[in-house]
This record gives structure tokens, sequence and C-alpha cells, in this order.
């Protein structure tokens, strides 16, 4: 169902402009006294599309001129909702948790962490939320109008942009540190407020739950074809610790000290925007993350590794490895001691951050083999069409097993190689602290 614009301007015009009106947002001067002199002007709506980011949400662009205590004022809005779907559905993409997340981040942990920076951490202006039945809304600044840009790649970032979006990383997970350490039982109120967002359920739809297990089988695959010197065992490893994706993901990402962080959950490229120089060379000045529905405790890893795997191809992530990591940590460990006051505690060090990456390296290829086909090759249908058009088996194999072509072979045949190689390297077992008793008699190997 496509969007409709007339009962969006209606519904924005009547019923969310006044409410954000009043909760003070809108105006910095807002008045009771004045609220009969509020009157809406001209709206216009432009739909974000798959072309520009894949999303399960539905998201538009607002602007909206109005009059106030008579003078005319204009705001720019991004508008994320729900799409409109059977509550099945709904209730299988865990929408309610993952708009939970988000609305908890802009209300309760944003205002820390600007406090933190004087303000210098960039995050999207936050206006209006709201989760009812079925159905939930939240509405930002849009961060374009002040120069801010998605990347125009929606793969296969440069190390341009790959060094930047690692500090930035690197200093968000610092204040997260800083406010464990400063402010324990703050930290604790806050991080157990989110909401799981991906493995609340024991099983996940059984559309999805397919096209996990064929990006594994896709990975095996590939890797025998393009890398053929990573162990064979060490591939049946792989496949059997990641093949129930609810059983290993609610384990891996569980919380354990002492590295367990405020973490983004989701960092990628599609949920990340880049301020670039005013000249032609295209060059990232700086960076901001948005998209916070999959915040939770956890270890800084989930975002480092998922990053490299999803926006990074083996080109730039391979020889430019030590130097990414490199800028994390340092920007990381200033980040923690500036915020802190404290000198770095023992476990903060390069080696026991990398063998933590290493144990991560399952959970972000069993992402990009079944998520980096859709960056190379997204979906032309709107999500609402995604849900309520369904496949066959066989068509959504076949999907499975060649979208994104060659490129998504290589470059998941490479992290293959790369997890292999760091495993061996600083002796790190990659099913360290997983325990895959339940599923992996159940593994079918090709």
């Amino acid at each position: 169902m496509a969007l409709s614009v007339d009962k969006e301007i209606e519904w924005l015009s009547n019923t969310i402009l006044p409410e954000i009106l009043k909760n003070g947002r809108l105006i910095d001067n807002y008045s009771e006294t004045q609220l009969a002199s509020f009157k809406v002007g001209d709206v216009t709506i432009a739909v974000i599309g798959p072309e520009e980011a894949f999303m399960l949400t539905q998201c538009y662009r607002a602007t909206i001129d109005f009059e106030y205590a008579g003078d005319q004022h204009q705001r720019k809005f991004v508008v994320k909702k729900t799409p409109v779907i059977p509550t099945e559905a709904y209730n299988e993409a865990q929408f309610d948790n993952l708009f939970h997340n988000e609305i908890c981040f802009y209300t309760d942990i944003l205002p820390i962490i600007q406090k933190l920076s004087d303000n210098k951490f960039a995050a999207p202006t936050y206006y209006y939320s709201e989760i009812k039945v079925d159905s939930a809304v939240i509405i930002l600044g849009d961060f374009a109008s002040d120069g801010w840009s998605v990347a125009k790649a929606r793969f296969g970032l440069s190390l341009e942009h790959a060094r930047i979006a690692v500090k930035y990383l690197g200093r968000f997970h610092g204040f997260g540190y800083a406010l464990k350490h400063n402010h324990p039982q703050r930290f604790e109120e806050l991080s157990s407020s989110f909401q799981e967002s991906r493995y609340a359920h024991d099983n996940i739809s059984p559309e999805w739950d397919l096209i996990t297990k064929v990006g594994l089988q896709r990975a095996a695959k590939s890797t025998r074809t393009y890398q053929p010197e990573v162990d064979q065992e060490f591939i049946k490893k792989f496949h059997q610790l990641v093949y129930n994706s609810v059983g290993y993901g609610r384990q891996r990402v569980a919380p354990r000290e002492p590295l367990s962080t405020l973490c983004h959950g989701d960092y990628l490229r599609n949920n990340v925007a880049y301020k670039y120089d005013t000249d032609t060379s295209g060059t990232p000045l700086d960076i901001m993350m948005f998209d916070y529905q999959t915040m939770r405790l956890s270890s800084p890893m989930i975002d480092l590794s998922v990053f490299l795997a999803n926006s990074l191809l083996a080109d730039v992530r391979y020889p430019n490895f030590d130097t990414i990591f490199d800028d994390y940590c340092e920007a990381l460990f200033e980040s923690y001691t500036k915020q802190s006051n404290e000198q770095l505690p023992a476990f903060f060090n390069r080696e026991t951050l990398l063998q933590e990456y290493i144990r991560f390296l399952p959970y972000s290829l069993g992402i990009s083999a079944s998520f980096l086909p859709w960056l190379v090759d997204p979906p032309q249908l709107t999500t609402t069409e995604m849900f309520n058009t369904p496949k066959s088996e066989e068509e959504m194999i076949q999907e499975s097993m060649t979208l994104g072509g060659e490129i998504v072979d290589r470059e998941i045949a490479h992290q293959m190689k790369e997890m292999f190689e760091l495993s061996i390297s600083h002796n790190v077992q990659i099913d360290d602290d997983i325990d895959n008793s339940e599923w992996i008699n159940s593994v079918k190997l090709t």
C-alpha cells in the first residue's frame, strides 16, 4: 500500500504539530496564551525510498510552514512509522521493542551524552514519538537540511569514511563506559530499560529463518570457491555455530563483564550520515549515527564487527585493518579517560578488544551473508509491499543464493578467510562461550 500523502498531511497538521508545539519542542518560547495564533500553512512530503536506504519502516521527509504569535516559521522533519502489515508480521518484526529502544535513547540517554560532550555529540533533533497497538511513530529533525547525508555508496565505503566512522564509534562507546564507571546506578537504570529487539522470541518467521540459513550455505559455498585455503572443518564449525540465528545471537550479544557498554546494535552505512567538504573532493569531515532501535547493553564489538562486515569491502578492510582498529581503540581510550577522569582499567587494551572482535566475527558474517545481498542489489518494493507479497520457498532460496552476484560471493568468502586467519593468529575459538548443543545435530551441511 502506497503512502497516502493527503492523509499524512492532515495527520501532521491537525494532530501531530499541535502536540509538538505544546510539548515545547517546536518553538523555544511557547506559551499557552499564544496557542490560538498557531496556524499550519504549506506541508510538503517526500518519501524516502529503497534507493536511498533499505528500511523496515516507512519514512518520509516533511517540510512544514506555520505561523505562531504573528511570526512565520519553517521546520523540516523526518517521520518514521511502522508499515501497515498484518498483526502477526508486526509482532514478528518486534516493532514495539524497536521503537521503544529508540525513544529511550532520545529521551533518556542522548541528554546525558550531550552533557558529557558539551553538546558536541552529533545526533538528530528529537520532536515526538508514540507507540500504540500495532503502530508506532517517531519524528526527528531532517538532518539533511543541516548538511548531513547518507553516503552515496550503499556498501564498500572508502577508507576515509571508515576511519571517521570508527573514531566516532569509539567515542560513543567511551561515553557509555564513563557513565558506567561514574554513575553505575544510573547506567543500570538506562541499560535495563532496553527491550530485546531481535532475539526476544525463540522462533523467527519461517521466511527469515530460511533466508539466514541459505545465507550460511552461500557463505560456505563461496568460501570453497574463492578462498579454498580456508580449512573445511573451520567452515563447518562456523556453520554449526550460527545455524540457529536466535539461539546463537541471543548468547553472543548477551552482556558479559567487564566489556559490556551501551551499543547501537546496528551500526552500518544505512544508519550513519556524513558531512562532506564543500569542495568537489567528496572528502568526509564528520559523522553522526541515527536509528537507535537496536540499542542494547552488549560488547562494543557488536558495533565494530557489523560495521566493518557490512559497510566495507575486503579491498579496504583487509589491508587497512590495523589502521582502522587502532583508530577505534585510540578514540575509545581517549573518550573514556577524558569523561571518567580515570586511567584505563587493565581490560582496556588492544589485544583484549581484538580477541573480543574475533569472537563476534561469526555474528557479523552471519548478518552480512543474508543482508549484504540486499545492500548490493536492494529490493524495489516498499516494506509494506514486501510484507504483503509472499514468495515461494524456491524463489527465496534462489534469490538468497544469487542476489548481489559475484560481489557478494567474493566478499563473504573473504570475511570467512579473515575470521579464519585471525582466529588462528590470536588463538581465539569462534565458539567461545557459546553452547550450540541444542541445534548442532540438526545442521544441514552442503
